[in-house]
């Protein structure tokens, strides 16, 4: 529906038309205003323009710079009626309302306030554009229609470029025009947003700049141009075959953003993952990485190593978009491994050479036997000291197949025994017996 369009003169000189096919429209600084002014003397949500059967109405949203109907400021909140051709102001920023009649009439002049621009007293070309009438995927092609008439006395030549969109994305079906003095021509404009993650989801200024060459002015029209969102995401594991240490990298290929939950998921449930970080948000074209730790959920004491697939996933947090995943797989060791039995082996030669060794010290040369094990004792040397000799005891046989060795017991005085010194009576008159042992 055509209501007709704002045109909006900057303080710098540069001319944009907001085509207007709503009957209410927002006009501010911020995104989400139905005709975006980006100048600091305009408030994020500025004015309100009502179009209605009984008439159009401008009211001032308690702006800070305020909101002007010629010379008159509006009060806050106070709708005011006005009229194609009134000059209206939104902070410094000037700016005409256009009705949907004269879009096809002749060149209309209108009265402009004192400023920098007031010697401009004629809009010799008017531009509106029909945005798409459908959001666009990515990777499809689109139209918007763009209208030029010459309202000036003289034919102009006319060029016409989308400068917002990157030029691979934008074909012109005519990239100039000649027109004579009110005639009207329409620009296609094909437009193709990539399938790719460049392609951002969502609503895109589409705006065409038509430059005069009699008036040597450029004239911006405004449009929107909507971007269907698409999922995209891949993960990649690396290395793919480890003891324990792995690295998850997730991308987003896709053209809005996703937050995904990092997991692992094994068909036995004999593993055990951490993740660190265990979630991520990437936004369009980003990738990021995490460390995942795979471990055994019961580490075997002695086995042959085992190799254990297992899956990393990275699912996104919106239901219904698709989990990516990369495969693994998980060398298992037991805790004893295979050098175990290089250990036990050295021990047992560490024990037969110990045995081996005391063998030699204790019985010598004498192998394989020592002779003290089948004599039961060892042969006394010659030079051994007489010692006491004990008496076998009376009642006690001897073990068979063993004769018992008496040795005699000295007698007297003898090297090993006692002795004890006494002193005796006198024995005259010889005294024989002074001292007896």
């Amino acid at each position: 529906m055509d209501l007709g369009m704002l045109r909006v003169v900057t303080p710098d000189g540069q001319t944009r038309e907001y085509p207007i096919d709503v009957p209410t429209v927002f006009i501010g600084r911020a995104e989400g205003n139905r005709v975006v002014i980006d100048h600091v003397s305009v408030s994020r949500r500025h004015a309100r323009l009502v179009i209605d059967p009984g008439g159009v109405t401008l009211e001032d949203l308690g702006s800070a710079s305020g909101t002007f109907v010629g010379a008159q400021r509006l009060q806050p909140n106070s709708p005011q009626v006005i009229f194609p051709g009134h000059e209206l102001r939104f902070g410094d920023v000037e700016a005409w309302f256009i009705g949907a009649f004269e879009a096809s009439a002749a060149p209309v002049q209108v009265v402009r306030g004192p400023g920098p621009a007031a010697a401009d007293t004629r809009q010799t070309v008017a531009v509106a554009v029909h945005s798409p009438s459908a959001p666009v995927a990515a990777g499809s092609p689109t139209s918007a229609t763009v209208s030029i008439q010459n309202r000036g006395a003289v034919a102009d030549d006319f060029t016409i470029s989308v400068p917002d969109l990157p030029p691979s994305w934008v074909r012109v079906s005519r990239t100039a025009l000649s027109l004579p003095p009110g005639a009207r021509e329409e620009v296609t404009v094909v437009i193709t947003p990539p399938p790719g993650p460049e392609s951002l989801a969502g609503e895109h200024q589409l705006s065409v700049a038509v430059v005069s060459r009699v008036e040597g002015v450029e004239v911006r029209a405004l449009g929107r141009l909507v971007i269907l969102p698409f999922e995209d995401l891949r993960c990649e594991l690396r290395p793919q075959r480890s003891r324990r240490d792995f690295v998850l990298t997730a991308f987003n290929a896709g053209n809005a953003p996703t937050g995904v939950a990092l997991a692992g998921v094994d068909d036995q449930s004999a593993l055990r993952f951490q993740f660190e970080p265990d979630a991520l948000e990437l936004g369009p074209g980003e990738g990021a990485g995490a460390r995942v730790r795979v471990q055994p959920a019961r580490r075997r004491l002695l086995g042959k190593p085992e190799a254990r697939p297992f899956r990393a996933e990275a699912r996104p947090a919106l239901a219904g978009q698709h989990t990516a995943s990369a495969d693994g797989v998980l060398d298992e060791r037991s805790l004893l491994g295979p050098w175990i039995w290089l250990i036990v082996a050295a021990l047992v030669v560490a024990a037969v050479t110990a045995a081996g060794y005391g063998y030699t010290r204790v019985c010598g040369s004498s192998w394989p036997l020592c002779p003290a094990d089948d004599q039961g004792s060892s042969p006394p040397s010659s030079d051994a000291t007489p010692g006491p000799t004990r008496t076998a005891t009376p009642g006690r046989t001897a073990t068979a197949g063993k004769t018992a060795t008496v040795v005699p017991t000295p007698t007297g005085i003898h090297k090993g025994g006692k002795a004890v010194v006494i002193n005796s009576a006198p024995n005259p008159p010889t005294n024989d017996n002074c001292l007896a042992l």
